[in-house]
């Protein structure tokens, strides 16, 4: 294993894949202090109608929407990189023709995807951090609900890591699977807005922040843990039935 993912770690060198799950968070973080900076007289009007207890909770709910749109579109576009690889140079024949078991390349290519994804969170987390810190917000940092928002987001996108990286490793037109990818984000957003449609898989990032705003403002979300673990149980599901597919389908 530890050589397949050595493998796949060079193919990946030369992918466009760190600029891709570096550009989200760093364009959230750019927005955001620009935001803070030339109308911030307007932010803490709105953080205090949203009845946030300080502006680091105004921050993580803002961020918690615009991440959630925003990191799901990179987990599209990250997992279509890494299967592209392989299809641009007709190069599943050569790969899967090796005397590796087939879940083993699955595994490999999707553990890079969940490392990438890693690190464009910690850069995210670290924005936040910076932002607060530049732009002088009172109190403690909470480190607490960071470190959950930012995290939890990832356990948050299992599901559609899982599924995004099954269509991009299925199907050779990644055109294809980047739609479904873009179009399943904005829908979520839709579908988080309704009691009745706000389980689907495709509207959890939207909701899985630490901060929600309720009838009484911006306070702790009561429903973080069960999104985490309906994610978790969800993506390992969708990651297993992929792997599965995988190793049964047809080389082209």
């Amino acid at each position: 294993m530890k050589n397949i993912l050595w493998a796949d770690k060079i193919k990946l060198k030369r992918s466009s894949l760190l600029i891709i799950v570096s550009l989200v968070p760093l364009l959230i973080i750019a927005y955001e202090l620009v935001n803070l900076t030339y109308r911030a007289e307007f932010v803490e009007k709105q953080a205090e109608m949203f009845g946030a207890g300080s502006l680091w909770m105004y921050l993580i709910y803002d961020n918690s929407l615009l991440f959630g749109l925003g990191f799901p579109l990179a987990v599209t576009l990250a997992a279509s990189v890494i299967a592209n690889i392989e299809h641009q140079a007709n190069g599943w024949k050569q790969t899967l023709s090796m005397p590796i078991a087939r879940g083993k390349i699955y595994l490999s290519k999707f553990t890079w995807l969940t490392i990438s994804l890693f690190l464009s969170i910690t850069i995210f987390l670290i924005g936040m951090v910076f932002l607060g810190k530049v732009l002088s917000f009172e109190g403690d940092i909470p480190w607490g609900l960071l470190i959950g928002d930012c995290y939890g987001m990832l356990i948050a996108v299992l599901p559609i890591m899982a599924f995004q990286f099954w269509l991009a490793m299925s199907i050779k037109n990644q055109a294809f699977s980047i739609l479904i990818g873009s179009v399943s984000a904005i829908m979520g957003l839709f579908l988080a807005a309704t009691q009745t449609t706000r389980w689907f898989p495709i509207a959890y990032p939207i909701q899985s922040s630490t901060v929600i705003l309720q009838y009484e403002g911006i306070g702790y979300n009561p429903d973080f843990s069960a999104f985490l673990v309906v994610n978790l149980i969800v993506g390992i599901i969708l990651f297993f039935m992929g792997s599965m597919h995988f190793a049964k389908r047809n080389v082209q």
